[in-house]
């Protein structure tokens, strides 16, 4: 193999085939919600949610699973075969019953999470590791902030103790006043208190401007690390709604969670440091008021953390709901949705199914906010009762002149400051334990790194090859039970254009895909030149390939962007990006754009602008041309352009491709004709292949397919020419009296 040029470039996969923005974080809602947020995906098929209880379960060979297997067995498919990769083992498989109208993803055999996942309670080993991975992870976004906010706590915890103290002098001092005492005692004593409220207030003021870029620095780091694991999952692993969901939990903890773990432990340390100066001032003044204190925290805590569990019982029982309301979301509010929504008239329709998910959550929200209150209730009415029971020792004490007056007041101010400290602690612990699963969840989704890159390392590729061979290649999508491919064998040489054709769901994509490295085939083998793909650098092999699928991207960027992503390893020089437009037939309209390449291909930015779906599909070629690459995957490349155009395009390719070696997947067999090979597919095998008269002369399936969709263009040229068939159009009519459409009349052909 010789030395790659250039570095490994990731092909951008679309999870839900919309752009960035269609999907809201949380929703309308009456909460913000973790667990909510954006899914990059489409919500899961309606067939059973497969969850193991450690969230999903991903075996690197055939090593042991992270959860329990099903009684049948392995799964199919799981563990890797003779030649096959590592595959996922699932989970138990759970189904629920639901009828018409009932909220997404809670219908009829469709996918729900289970009613708890993984660890929800935590002593105090599992509380410090927690906090410690968590301070990692802010440490790392943003130790400059964090240090200062733990010296402003310190600090303040040290001024509150002074205050305390200050103020019984203080009330001291002024009782010797009143009696005759010297003021000057009074005044020093006054200025300390003063001086050491100052620093509260500065430390508070410190930490209240710190804290927000300490959570945007937290957000931006773990963000990112999210991004870099979705970015490391392969095109597989995207087809498991079990990962959307990890995905999604993750997403939506990311920007929040870690800081707000970290920060509420800070706080609670600042408030129990605060709360500890209190009471040692107490202690100090009135020990057996102090003790009787520590009773307070007991039911007080425990109450915090019943509610942190019970928050997120509720986050991992709404999550795959949630990804179904947020999809309908999306489609209700998006532009891409919009036109075909309102053709069918189906807002109302959609609406009512987005109505119904939300109710589920509403009632699920209830019933969590009914178990956190009943917690809550018991340690505020124990605490109150305890505090309630000091006050009276407090009048007592200071009746049968056991405390001085001062010292009375001091204890009476004392008390209010230690239990509005306590009921902060508290509500910092809940929001501790309300983060921690979360955190522990994302924690998980990260170190799911190294298992999710299993295809990634290898021989580099040189650029360069003779001949790809598929030996025996099988292959099955994940969850489905018949095989898309089954034992294809081919060989591909370099500088070949070949075709593929075949009816729908015939494997067509499934196999580009696999050339592509997208996926791994279960059975059999790829080779480059005799070396299993297998065994290839993924990213290296993906740089070596331009794949233009049907469903690409239309990037909200400018118009020289959205072909400079064809390779983004190289610098953007606009002669060059203007060269591989000119190639595909776009540079005309996007040199007219208001700021030509520059201007923004969206409507939704200022000054940018739409393109029809024949111009988005030039683009596209045009980010194929741009890639430079030694093989073209072509996916259906000109189902959005006219007649003429895609019969130039094809006439073209052996051109526009020069010594490069192209796959084209196509429906349309006369554009077709000129490739050196045609090979054919059905129900995933390979039936035909050969040149356009070969195939016609074996009268196959390839011949009968050919002849069906000539008839038609010759049914429609022959009604071009008779005057009645003319007049029937004029006045509206489709091939049949009344406008009915002819069953199997040509397409009309052309753009937008």
């Amino acid at each position: 193999m010789k030395v790659p040029v250039g570095g490994p470039i990731r092909i951008p996969v679309p999870a839900g085939g919309a752009p960035p923005g269609d999907v809201p974080v949380d929703g309308p809602g009456p909460v913000p919600v973790d667990g909510a947020g954006p899914t990059g995906g489409p919500v899961a098929a309606p067939v059973a949610d497969a969850r193991p209880v450690g969230g999903p379960v991903l075996v690197d060979g055939a090593g042991p699973a992270e959860g329990p297997v099903p009684a049948g067995g392995p799964a199919p498919g799981a563990g890797p075969g003779p030649a096959g990769p590592p595959m996922r083992v699932m989970g138990p498989m759970r189904r629920i019953g639901g009828g018409p109208g009932a909220a997404f993803g809670e219908g009829p055999e469709m996918a729900q999470g289970p009613v708890t996942e993984g660890q929800t309670r935590y002593g105090f080993r599992d509380t410090i590791r927690l906090a410690a991975s968590a301070l990692r992870l802010v440490w790392a976004a943003g130790r400059r902030e964090l240090i200062t906010i733990l010296a402003m706590d310190v600090l303040q915890a040290v001024a509150v103790f002074f205050v305390i103290i200050q103020l019984q002098r203080v009330i001291t001092d002024l009782i010797i006043r009143n009696e005759g005492g010297s003021a000057s005692q009074l005044f020093l004593n006054i200025g300390l208190f003063v001086g050491a409220n100052i620093l509260v207030v500065i430390a508070q003021a410190v930490i209240s401007n710190r804290r927000p870029l300490l959570s945007e620095r937290t957000a931006m780091y773990v963000c990112g690390q999210v991004i870099r694991v979705a970015s490391a999952a392969e095109l597989g692993d995207f087809d498991d709604s079990r990962f959307h969901d990890r995905l999604q939990r993750a997403a939506a903890s990311a920007a929040t969670r870690p800081s707000m773990l970290v920060q509420s432990l800070v706080m609670i340390v600042q408030e129990l440091i605060a709360a500890v100066s209190i009471w040692l001032a107490l202690v100090l003044i009135a020990p057996w008021i102090a003790v009787a204190l520590l009773v307070v925290v007991v039911p007080v805590w425990i109450s915090g953390v019943r509610g942190g569990e019970h928050f997120f019982g509720f986050i991992t029982r709404i999550t795959h709901t949630d990804r179904g309301r947020n999809y309908l979301f999306g489609l209700l509010t998006s532009r891409e949705a919009a036109k075909e929504i309102r053709a069918f008239n189906i807002a109302g329709f959609l609406a009512e199914r987005w109505r119904a998910s939300m109710g589920k959550r509403i009632d699920l929200l209830a019933e969590t906010m009914r178990k956190r209150m009943r917690a809550s209730l018991l340690g505020s009415v124990g605490s109150n009762v305890v505090m309630a029971l000091a006050a009276a020792a407090l009048i007592a004490m200071n009746h049968w002149g056991m405390l001085t007056l001062a010292e009375t007041a001091t204890v009476a101010g004392v008390l209010m400051m230690f239990s509005q400290r306590l009921l902060r602690s508290v509500a910092m612990a809940n929001d501790f334990f309300e983060s921690a699963p979360l955190v522990r969840d994302l924690n998980e989704f990260l170190a799911l790194e190294p298992s999710l890159i299993r295809t990634r390392s290898g021989l580099p590729f040189g650029g360069e090859f003779a001949e790809i061979e598929l030996d025996n290649v099988s292959f099955t999508y994940f969850g489905a039970e018949r095989e898309a491919l089954r034992d294809v064998s081919l060989r591909i040489r370099a500088g070949e254009v070949v075709a593929l054709v075949g009816e729908n769901g015939s494997g067509k994509t499934t196999l580009a895909k696999l050339l592509g490295g997208l996926y791994v085939p279960q059975q059999g083998a790829i080779r480059i030149d005799g070396t299993d793909l297998r065994e290839i650098d993924t990213d290296s092999w993906r740089s070596a390939v331009a794949v233009l699928f049907q469903d690409f991207i239309r990037y909200a960027l400018p118009a020289g962007e959205n072909i400079h992503v064809g390779r983004t390893t190289r610098e953007p020089v606009l002669e060059e990006i203007r060269a591989a437009a000119r190639a595909a037939g776009a540079d005309d309209f996007l040199s007219a754009l208001p700021d030509g390449y520059r201007t923004i291909l969206s409507p939704q930015f200022n000054r940018g602008q739409d393109l029809s779906l024949g111009q988005w599909q030039r683009v596209a070629l045009a980010r194929a041309f741009y890639r430079d690459a030694p093989l073209v995957i072509l996916d259906e490349p000109t189902a959005s352009l006219d007649a003429r155009a895609e019969r130039a395009l094809f006439d073209s390719v052996r051109d526009l491709y020069a010594n490069r070696t192209v796959l084209l997947v196509s429906h349309r067999f006369a554009t077709v004709r000129s490739a050196d090979r045609i090979i054919v597919l059905r129900d995933g095998r390979v039936i035909e292949q050969g040149t356009h008269d070969e195939l016609m002369a074996a009268n196959g399936l390839y011949a009968e397919l050919f002849t069906i969709q000539a008839s038609g263009f010759v049914d429609a040229a022959e009604e071009d020419d008779d005057p009645e068939a003319s007049g029937d159009r004029e006045s509206g009519a489709v091939g049949e009296p009344g406008g009915a459409p002819r069953i199997g009349a040509a397409p009309v052909q052309g753009g937008r």
